[in-house]
């Protein structure tokens, strides 16, 4: 799984970052929302914040933001199924079903490719009770379709 890296560890940027992320770790979404888009105004560069602040933005039920920083990430990592499926939870909180369907469908084709990413998401999937991180995503899509009626 190819990462964009800083190698500024001392920037402000980064130090809100870090902030977030421990904001994040505490279930304190809106300080983690916060300090995300600190670390962005900074000009932080990792693509990973914008993953994180949509992650933020979905468990306070803002789905519309969070929709629009997974489209900045996926835009930087179209290979990477995970953030297609978080773009898919919220689509589907917004009632956009196809949109929903069009990303967990994309995700489930790239949770099939071999490496290392997939894996690691298959192992956090395994501990929720599916075999696989593509059983998962399949799991979704079976819900979706049933609320599109």
């Amino acid at each position: 799984m190819e990462k964009s890296i800083t190698t500024d560890t001392t920037s402000n940027g980064f130090n809100a970052y870090k902030e977030g992320l421990k904001y994040d770790s505490k279930s304190k979404h809106q300080e983690a929302v916060e300090s995300f888009n600190l670390a962005i105004q900074y000009g932080y560069t990792n693509i990973d914040v914008f993953l994180r602040l949509g992650t933020s933005r979905q468990f306070l039920h803002q789905h519309e933001l969070a929709i629009k920083r997974f489209n900045t990430f996926i835009a930087h990592r179209p290979e990477d199924c995970y953030p297609l499926f978080l773009r898919s939870v919220s689509k589907n909180k917004i009632s956009d079903f196809k949109g929903a369907i069009i990303d967990i469908q994309k995700a489930i084709i790239l949770s099939l490719v071999d490496n290392g990413a997939n894996q690691e998401y298959s192992e956090v999937a395994l501990r929720l009770g599916f075999g696989t991180i593509t059983k998962l995503y399949e799991a979704y899509l079976k819900n979706y379709r049933t609320n599109m009626g």
